[in-house]
């Protein structure tokens, strides 16, 4: 008999007898593990071609419990396991493993998912962004940010007020947004993305879905994109404001038990672990745990 999945195996040299055990138990056989299958091997010199069948494992694993343990009954078992242990390797190397997808992952494919307005080649959105840090919050703290929260009876998803915060820091006149500008975009010229402002035209829009559990018939809303040209300063403006000074804050409001449990583990680590924490953008958030209320 063959190894299935792979030819390449070779043939599991068997006693005469084990062969005969597949004709004699071939109705229990094929009822409890399906179809046997018979082939001609090819022909070698003269004679007539032999005959051989190709087994599944456990077709080839009943088969062998019947047989007796001759020592070559013996050594088949042994090449059978092997045989089908090394097949298994072999295809969980090339197919894909399934996984349970994380949330922010999920969220990601229910935001993204209008085919009618989506988001336009060129241009980044806030949501986008902000999701890549709370990936990170759910892979190192299995944190999980959701769009709603019953015990608080608020919304989670920032990305509205971050937009708000963002444009405003653009058309700021202080010192240091101006500064900033300048060696992100060339210029300390205000930049307005208001409808009335210089810079409304460059904006576009998309349409952003929202889970209908938490946003109802309302789950489809308009929101603004804009082009790729502004990412760095965005990505500035998340990690070294919004982060830092205001996702403490605004979690805490919304969902102070979550916020609890990142604090905590924080706390538990060694401070080696912290200070190589600190490099990631979720580390952004670290100084900011300690000042919350439950940190005392």
């Amino acid at each position: 008999m063959y190894c299935p999945c792979a030819q390449s195996f070779g043939p599991i040299r068997t006693d005469p007898g084990v062969f005969h055990l597949l004709d004699d138990y071939k109705e229990q056989t094929e009822q409890a593990f399906g179809i046997l299958r018979f082939e001609n091997a090819k022909i070698d010199g003269r004679g007539r071609p032999g005959k051989y069948a190709l087994l599944n494992e456990n077709q080839a694993t009943f088969v062998m419990a019947l047989s007796r343990n001759t020592p070559e009954v013996v050594q088949c078992k042994i090449e059978l396991v092997q045989a089908f242990s090394k097949a298994k390797d072999l295809l969980s190397r090339r197919e894909p493993r399934l996984s349970v997808q994380p949330y922010w992952y999920q969220r990601m494919q229910i935001a993204m998912s209008d085919s009618n307005v989506p988001l336009p080649a060129g241009y980044f959105c806030v949501y986008q962004e902000i999701m890549s840090f709370f990936a990170e919050l759910e892979m190192r703290f299995g944190y999980i940010i959701r769009d709603f929260d019953d015990k608080t009876g608020k919304y989670l998803v920032p990305d509205v007020s971050i937009g708000q915060g963002f444009n405003k820091f653009l058309r700021s006149d202080d010192e240091f947004a101006c500064r900033v500008r300048s060696e992100f975009l060339g210029t300390t010229e205000p930049i307005d993305f208001r409808e009335a402002g210089s810079h409304y035209a460059e904006a576009k829009s998309y349409n952003h879905v929202y889970p209908k559990v938490s946003h109802g018939d309302y789950q489809t809303q308009s929101a603004r994109a804009y082009p790729d040209k502004y990412l760095q300063i965005f990505r500035y403006y998340l990690q070294e404001y919004w982060i830092p000074d205001r996702c403490a804050g605004y979690l805490t409001e919304r969902d102070p038990e979550g916020m609890a449990g990142i604090q905590s583990q924080v706390m538990l680590m060694e401070p080696t672990q912290r200070n190589a924490l600190s490099a990631t953008v979720s580390g952004k958030l670290i100084s900011a745990l300690f000042s919350l209320p439950f940190a005392k």
